[in-house]
């Protein structure tokens, strides 16, 4: 694994906090590190943290092109691709990578018991191995595109991995075309979601269409999922308070370093320069 310096800080972020994401976040027992969507027909804490899970899920089972040989890129400890394999009418290959050298080894360990066939490694999605180029059908990024600092190489590495008519969907925040102030809270908001968030870039939708487009994909679905994202929770408010009155406090622990970055990216949510978006890139068939 060819480690930068932002990906150092993106491993050794997760190797620390994905315990503590598991321990206090709320996913209904789900074991997954991303938003929780209270889309069309959810009724419970746990649908509403798979429902990412269910959007991944229902482009793989697409009656016409199913696809069966599936990549999470920034898999975590793999709670997606056992929620897909546990659901799914099809038998799938599937394989993840994450950065973290601790979630890969939790991963492996809990899905060697009830999920054996699925294969988790600790592995950079800038640099993925060339034989397993043309070899996926479907390869999904949830909450993890926003960390790479290199969106060139991670759209080429999944571009060669994926089979003509394979899929990219990432589920993600994206900044709004629109976004746009010189005011001070709204900078350091910015600020905090970068640093604290780890957002190694800050591509809009239309600007990833125009880069996606230049390696050979085309977009062919940009939905807006904003609405569906639980905000202003009470542990939101909670640490809305917590990051005015002792700003300086959350630098000195990695796990209030995560609070800090998700009050900004609740901030952006709020004042309408963050989206929340699924976005689907298709490589084509005659590439």
């Amino acid at each position: 694994m060819q480690e930068t310096p932002h990906t150092q800080k993106v491993s050794q972020y997760y190797d620390r906090n994905t315990r503590l994401f598991n321990m206090f976040g709320k996913t209904g027992g789900t074991r997954n590190i991303h938003a929780s969507l209270w889309g069309p027909g959810v009724t419970s804490s746990k649908e509403a943290s798979n429902y990412s899970n269910t959007l991944i899920l229902d482009l793989i089972e697409r009656p016409i092109l199913p696809r069966t040989r599936v990549l999470d890129l920034g898999c975590g400890t793999g709670a997606s691709l056992a929620y897909i394999q546990e659901n799914t009418r099809l038998d799938l290959d599937l394989v993840g990578v994450t950065l973290s050298q601790r979630q890969a080894i939790f991963a492996a360990e809990h899905l060697s018991k009830l999920h054996p066939d699925i294969t988790v490694y600790a592995a950079d999605y800038h640099h993925l191995p060339h034989s397993w180029n043309a070899n996926f059908d479907l390869a999904f990024a949830i909450e993890s595109f926003v960390h790479s600092p290199h969106p060139e190489l991670f759209l080429e590495a999944t571009f060669n991995v994926l089979q003509p008519g394979g899929l990219l969907v990432l589920i993600d925040t994206f900044p709004s075309t629109a976004a746009s102030s010189d005011h001070f809270i709204f900078k350091q908001d910015v600020s905090d979601y970068q640093q604290f968030w780890n957002a190694g870039q800050i591509l809009d939708p239309d600007a990833l269409g125009q880069l996606a487009s230049s390696y050979g994909f085309l977009m062919t679905i940009n939905d807006d999922l904003t609405a569906w994202v639980e905000k202003d929770r009470v542990r939101d408010r909670w640490i809305a308070q917590f990051n005015r009155r002792f700003h300086r406090l959350t630098t000195f622990h990695p796990y209030l370093h995560a609070l800090r970055g998700g009050n900004a990216v609740q901030a952006g949510f709020r004042n309408g320069w963050l989206t929340y978006r699924k976005i689907v890139l298709e490589k084509p068939l005659e590439s």
